[in-house]
């Protein structure tokens, strides 16, 4: 159940879904506590519990150093929150039901993608805004309905419901490009073709021309027959033409692009474990006017990098990004991994591409220091993890 409204109302209703996750890990802990003598831990036990505990664990020194401020701990402390509930679905592995939790994936995502389409389409052609938000600002909107659509690619070439799969995916592109965030928008051709990259052998050449035509089509259909698509490709093209004009005025592009050069000097002042927010926020406004930033990036609060990768470098150095490597980049690898020795357990396909989406969408955006985001990436992760696992015990 929780799974389901997780993914139901992940982006359709104004209901933090981390609530829902907080009222399982309760329970969580007392099962485990009633459980406690079948608890066998096992290395991948082991990993797993200390790939959820890096992102807290590599801000400690920051925590530290900037006086015990919670904002440094919160997001990784919500992921460490996903540790119990994992190791209360090992303890019950046993009973592990896949075509139950397969339906509830499945039927979550759908019920969260028809939600939220139906909400972008009211909020931009009947009130007539210029982008679809929801109930989250437009970019966090926009990634995770790319990451819902992500999720039901992933799952329609194994499942028993293909037309409300392909349906529900459908749903939830119209619900990405209506967002307008192009971190969410661009990310789609970007995974697609790192799919058909890998898969080109498997598919053909035949297959491999078509689904490059299919995303070029995909892409001039969206950018003719949506004019916010249209409006935000142009202003991309814009920004990008500025930026290499060295014109940064009123330029989101540019704008982020100096906000990466500012993480770096962040990184360079203290490279093992970066530095404070306060700290970035007085060397930017050191750095203001020097030519390797200007006056609107120090006027950006504690230099926010609008970037997971850029922003780890410089509020965790390199002790974070070693975290990161291991908890947004490694799980990709390691289901990249399985899936190509078990191509006939579709949920390592899954977890890759919902790990790929990810690592992609924070290219442009500091997507896991949002606490709900960084629970459910976690969750999401986690249990396609076991079922993975679980899928590969069954057929052994």
């Amino acid at each position: 159940m929780v799974t389901f409204l997780v993914l139901a109302l992940l982006v359709s209703a104004p209901i933090r879904i981390h609530a829902f996750i907080a009222v399982l890990l309760l329970y969580a802990i007392a099962f485990l506590v009633m459980n406690r003598k079948r608890l066998v831990m096992t290395r991948q036990d082991w990993l797993v519990v200390l790939i959820l505990s890096l992102y807290m664990a590599s801000h400690l020194p920051v925590f530290v150093m900037s006086g015990y401020s919670s904002r440094y701990l919160a997001p990784g402390l919500h992921m460490m929150g996903i540790i119990p509930i994992y190791l209360m679905l090992r303890v019950a592995w046993a009973e592990l039901d896949l075509s139950r939790f397969r339906l509830a994936v499945e039927g979550g995502a759908i019920v969260g993608a028809i939600g939220g389409a139906g909400i972008a389409i009211y909020q931009v052609y009947i009130l007539g805004s210029n982008r679809a938000d929801g109930f989250l600002f437009h970019i966090n909107f926009g990634y995770l309905s790319a990451s819902l659509f992500f999720l039901l690619v992933a799952l329609l070439p194994s499942s028993q419901r293909r037309a409300l799969v392909g349906a529900g995916a459908c749903l939830a592109l119209m619900a990405t490009l209506l967002s307008t965030s192009r971190g969410a928008v661009f990310a789609i051709p970007i995974v697609f073709a790192v799919l058909l990259a890998w898969q080109w052998r498997r598919i053909g050449a035949a297959y491999l021309m078509a689904g490059l035509l299919g995303l070029g089509v995909l892409a001039i259909a969206s950018y003719v027959a949506l004019p916010q698509v249209e409006d935000r490709v142009d202003l991309t093209v814009s920004e990008v033409q500025r930026m290499v004009e060295g014109d940064f005025r009123d330029n989101s592009a540019g704008g982020r692009a100096r906000l990466w050069a500012a993480a770096i000097e962040a990184f360079k002042e203290r490279p093992l474990v970066g530095l404070t927010y306060d700290e970035r926020d007085a060397l930017n406004l050191e750095l203001a006017g020097t030519g390797i930033i200007n006056e609107w990036v120090a006027t950006i609060s504690r230099g926010h990098a609008h970037s997971q990768y850029f922003e780890t470098l410089a509020t965790g150095g390199v002790l974070g990004l070693v975290a990161l490597f291991f908890y947004l980049v490694f799980p990709a690898l390691y289901f990249f991994r399985h899936s190509r020795r078990e191509p006939e357990n579709a949920y390592w396909f899954v977890g890759f591409v919902f790990s790929l989406g990810f690592i992609v969408f924070c290219l442009t955006e500091v997507a896991l220091q949002h606490e709900m985001i960084a629970t459910y990436y976690a969750f999401t992760l986690v249990l396609i993890f076991l079922l993975a696992r679980k899928r590969s015990e069954m057929t052994t």
